[in-house]
């Protein structure tokens, strides 16, 4: 399970504290067992958690209590291995058996106890067995360009000049915003060793429904129903992978648009303390309701590479990467591919808040002719994304964040029907419970 970093540190350091003050109450090694190997052994161990080689650590020093049962310090030094891994199991049986040793010194017992809590409220916290994270948006948005209709009233195609109908022409309005949804993760307890550490087993899901109701253009009201569940396996510190099944239904103007359905799987590497790198694909089967709407069914791909570098001491994210996506429509006009670069940055700008951008570029290359006006299409669309977040952290609003954005999206074609330009800018409040 995926914990904030800076709540892990801060408990794994008090517990590693506390086991300090325990080593060094109970005296070196040597004082319980002269025989220099058992010291060098001990001393290996010791080096080895340091490298964060637990694995290495574990076993040295399960072999060294096997030899020598008596070594207390050497036993809390593996309870803190299990600790690091996250064994809380372990690393309470460990921690108990020095503490019902009728040899430990008071002091020691009292940091012994003392580790011992922080054991119990890093499981309660960290580990616990369902977690569920229910969250709510709610906002106003003005949206320059509903129906993406193309700016000119007049547009010339083939040297013909053809005037926009006044239902396609390019509408503005206001709507009101709702995404409300609960995410829940299951953790079975599945451990497994990867090199010198331990990843977990996790299976995730969500549930998630997604508003948009204009004010006057009612007829591109959207709304957007998510279920996602799928299994997830987590490296702290290394990587983390998953695969979900996700069902998007989707309506517009109050009538059933499309069913979407997709395996979602990807992966994400942490590279040293300030690197990450993803790698994120879609499988899509694109099923619409109308009978119009046939020529729209198809199978959609999409492949994604993301690279991201932290500064300021993780203050600032600043991230680069390339996708590609291909549509295999029924109609031949409807198909598309093509890639994608992008760029972007999130950063705290001040305190408890957060600003935040995009900018992509991407190209659609379409088969055959458009055919209305029988000619070719090629499309280049520019999005930009700019936007805030302000977390509150007392009042009224304690815990809740306003958060908003502006998106321009500039789409320009071979075929000049499908030109447009839209804004969208949106304010609301969302909150995590």
């Amino acid at each position: 399970m995926s914990v904030p970093r800076r709540a892990t540190s801060t408990a794994r350091v008090a517990a590693c504290f506390a086991l300090c003050l325990a080593g060094s109450a109970l005296g070196p090694a040597h004082a319980q067992a002269t025989a220099d190997g058992v010291q060098q052994e001990f001393d290996a161990a010791l080096a080895a958690i340091e490298q964060q080689r637990l694995r290495t650590a574990r076993q040295r020093l399960t072999s060294l209590l096997a030899a020598n049962p008596s070594l207390s310090r050497a036993r809390l030094e593996l309870a803190r291995v299990h600790y690091l891994s996250r064994d809380y199991a372990d690393a309470r049986r460990e921690a108990k058996q020095v503490l019902d040793d009728p040899n430990t010194p008071p002091a020691v017992r009292a940091t012994v106890l003392a580790f011992l809590a922080q054991i119990d409220a890093d499981e309660r916290r960290f580990a616990p067995r369902h977690l569920w994270s229910p969250s709510v948006y709610a906002g106003v948005m003005y949206d320059s360009n509903v129906n993406i209709g193309p700016g000119r009233d007049v547009i010339d195609i083939g040297g013909i000049d053809f005037t926009v109908a006044p239902a396609s022409q390019e509408t503005s309005d206001w709507a009101g915003v709702l995404d409300a949804g609960i995410a829940h993760t299951y953790n079975p307890d599945g451990r497994f060793d990867w090199g010198e550490t331990q990843g977990d087993f996790l299976w995730q899901s969500e549930l998630n429904g997604y508003y948009r109701g204009y004010l006057d253009e009612t007829d591109f009201n959207l709304g957007v129903l998510t279920a996602r569940t799928g299994p997830a396996w987590v490296v702290p510190g290394r990587w983390r992978a998953y695969v979900a099944v996700q069902l998007d239904q989707i309506f517009l103007g109050g009538d059933d648009l499309a069913l979407f359905t997709s395996l979602n799987p990807g992966i994400a590497w942490q590279i040293g303390d300030d690197w990450e790198v993803g790698l994120d694909a879609f499988i899509t089967d694109r099923n619409y309701s109308g009978s119009d709407e046939d020529g729209r069914d198809g199978d959609y791909q999409s492949a994604s590479l993301t690279v991201g570098r932290y500064f300021r001491e993780r203050s600032l994210l600043v991230q680069a990467g390339a996708s590609y996506y291909n549509f295999d429509a029924d109609a031949e006009p409807l198909r598309y591919d093509g890639p994608e670069v992008f760029a972007g940055f999130i950063s705290q700008a001040w305190t408890n808040g957060s600003v935040f951008a995009r900018v992509g570029y991407r190209w659609y290359d379409f088969e055959g002719l458009e055919p209305l006006f029988n000619e070719p299409r090629d499309d280049d669309e520019l999005r930009a994304t700019a936007g805030f977040q302000h977390d509150y952290r007392e009042g009224w609003l304690d815990r809740w964040s306003l958060v908003g954005s502006w998106t321009w999206t500039d789409n320009q074609s071979d075929v000049a029907i499908y030109e447009y330009d839209r804004h969208q800018v949106s304010l609301g409040l969302s909150r995590t419970f």
